[in-house]
């Protein structure tokens, strides 16, 4: 599918690639020296074989079984079957336990890891492995407390993960996602349902998630890092970043609320070329708003929106800053450094565009601080 692009950017007023360009449309607002196209990498996951485990428990289990674990350290490897039970295993020779309390088949599983065969943990406590492989029915809901290592889930239904230090995976999830990492980069792909993804230091990707019931949200949001989202299909999508990038590729939802912010960034918006969205766009300190699809602004629109929407219809050019805005301030008038007098007030600069592109099936609501 052919795709035209809307842009928030922050610095030149389009930096794509040259044959890309010339199949975009674009709104942005600039204020960095250089706008890449983000460029994917594959993350590749070892995959042991029987032969690395040196221990294995099992236990029968519900379809849609609630398996928890809790990892000091190492990398956790989840996947579901089709078989109605949970299989543990690891690469060393500690301590094992799949505490199912009682019932079978088991409708909740713990993952008990421990140092030696003779040492045990209570209930919720946080053992030490290189390398923990469980196998789960496909309608198990899995949470997963993780310190130190990799984490990787993937074809079971909800999906709860906590990460401290460590990239996080997750591949098709069939209810639901909610991811959060302290120091770590966190994927998503081919999954259904509401999604919460949260990262401090890293980046967060999301490609090919859909709704499982109306109403079903998608949020993801970084400190440092950037967030790029492709082929989500929510029709309330929200995606933040303090210091980094925004990047949203599809098509947009039937009635869908799209709110994008960045601090110190890019917002870039790649949308078909007959998408149809009402247009709330406002740069706070510095930067333009550029565009190549036909914005009819709202009467209401302020001067600077006016400004910007003629300025940005197809084969304009798109309008850069009025000027530096950390430039120093000319001389204050002699009456003015008089005792008593006060200096007027500093006002921010601000870049609006207000506006209407079809219908106005969709409403993008972009920003940057």
């Amino acid at each position: 599918m052919k795709f035209s692009s809307l842009t928030l950017l922050f610095a030149l007023a389009l930096a794509l690639a040259p044959q890309a360009a010339a199949q975009t449309k674009t709104v942005g607002a600039q204020g960095v020296t250089r706008v890449e196209k983000k460029v994917e990498t594959q993350r590749t996951t070892t995959t042991a074989t029987d032969e690395d485990f040196a221990v294995e428990r099992r236990v029968d289990a519900a379809p849609d079984v609630v398996l928890s674990l809790c990892l000091e350290s190492g990398d956790v490897v989840v996947r579901g079957w089709a078989r109605g039970e949970v299989r543990a295993r690891l690469e060393e020779t500690n301590g094992l336990r799949l505490d199912a309390g009682g019932g079978q088949p088991a409708r909740r599983v713990e993952v008990m890891v421990f140092p030696n065969k003779e040492t045990e943990y209570e209930s919720g406590g946080c053992g030490s492995t290189s390398r923990l492989e469980l196998m789960v029915p496909r309608g198990a809901s899995v949470t997963v407390q993780a310190r130190s290592g990799h984490v990787e889930v993937a074809d079971v239904a909800d999906i709860h993960i906590q990460s401290l230090s460590g990239d996080v995976d997750v591949r098709r999830a069939s209810k639901s996602v909610e991811v959060s990492c302290l120091s770590g980069d966190i994927s998503l792909a081919d999954s259904s349902g509401p999604v919460r993804l949260a990262a401090i230091s890293g980046s967060v990707e999301a490609r090919n998630v859909r709704t499982v019931a109306q109403g079903d949200s998608f949020e993801a949001k970084s400190t440092s890092g950037d967030v790029s989202l492709e082929g989500v299909t929510h029709s309330q999508v929200g995606g933040a970043t303090i210091s980094g990038n925004v990047l949203y590729e599809g098509a947009l939802a039937r009635g869908g609320v799209y709110d994008f912010r960045t601090i110190s960034g890019d917002v870039t918006m790649e949308l078909p070329p007959d998408s149809s969205f009402t247009l709330h766009a406002k740069v706070v300190v510095s930067g333009d708003i550029v565009t190549d699809f036909p914005v009819k602004t709202s009467a209401s629109a302020s001067a600077s929106s006016s400004a910007s929407s003629s300025a940005s219809a197809p084969g304009n050019p798109p309008v850069g800053p009025t000027g530096p805005v950390n430039a120093p301030l000319p001389p204050l008038p002699p009456d003015m450094k008089k005792p008593g007098k006060m200096k007027p007030p500093k006002e921010p600069a601000q870049t609006r565009l207000d506006g209407t592109v079809g219908t106005g099936d969709g409403s993008l609501h972009l920003r940057r601080q």
